[in-house]
């Protein structure tokens, strides 16, 4: 294995660009705590370590090259995403005076499942686990333990930088006083997932009609 250093810069920039596991770890952080949000945190790293097995294994080839495999996982991702962007933009922030209408925290394994299946129902990890650890991999080396440092070094960037967007959205949340404020921040995300869930659901029907 060599060029760590250089594996370990591309990872961190992949994992920092925006997408939906860093949307729900942001709206986590804003409507619940820092510390409530770690189970999301979690279920995002533990996907990814999920996914860096499927990439290592010719199941990440069987389900790359396979049409069907592709549009399964692009159809139910983007559905999920969906579901879970109309369940923020209809949520109500914390800050609300009324408790009937507070947004409830969802407890440490549905907050980790969310988190876990955002990233597992993408299919774009998998292409980009495929397509990176061969480059960072000696063949005169056993791969397995080379695997295990990748996949590990990954997750840890995983949690580490979803870590560090909560604790920007837990600073921000301070100073923050008004529920309107969180309310549009809620809507604005929800919106985002819905975006997310249109081109994955986009790109698997396009891939119905035109294989």
């Amino acid at each position: 294995m060599h060029n760590l250093y250089l594996y370990t810069l591309i990872s961190a920039l992949t994992i920092a660009s925006p997408g939906p596991g860093v949307i729900l770890s942001l709206t986590n952080s804003l409507n619940y705590s820092l510390s409530r949000a770690i189970p999301g945190f979690i279920g995002v790293a533990v996907g990814m370590a999920t996914i860096s097995v499927i990439a290592a294994t010719s199941l990440g080839l069987l389900l790359t090259s396979s049409n069907n495999s592709l549009i399964v996982i692009q159809l139910v991702g983007g559905i999920y995403l969906a579901y879970l962007g109309q369940k923020l933009f209809r949520s109500i922030p914390r800050t609300f005076k009324n408790p009937s209408l507070e947004l409830r925290y969802a407890g440490f394994w549905k907050t980790f499942r969310e988190g876990y299946l955002i990233t597992l129902l993408n299919p774009k990890p998998i292409v980009f686990f495929m397509a990176l650890f061969p480059q960072f991999t000696n063949s005169r080396k056993p791969f397995f333990s080379q695997f295990i440092i990748l996949s590990a070094v990954f997750c840890c960037l995983c949690f580490l930088i979803h870590f560090l967007y909560g604790m920007f959205a837990h600073i921000v949340k301070q100073k923050m006083k008004t529920g309107k404020a969180f309310l549009v921040l809620n809507r604005t995300g929800g919106i985002v997932f819905c975006f997310f869930a249109t081109i994955l659901i986009y790109n698997g029907i396009n891939l119905v009609f035109c294989g």
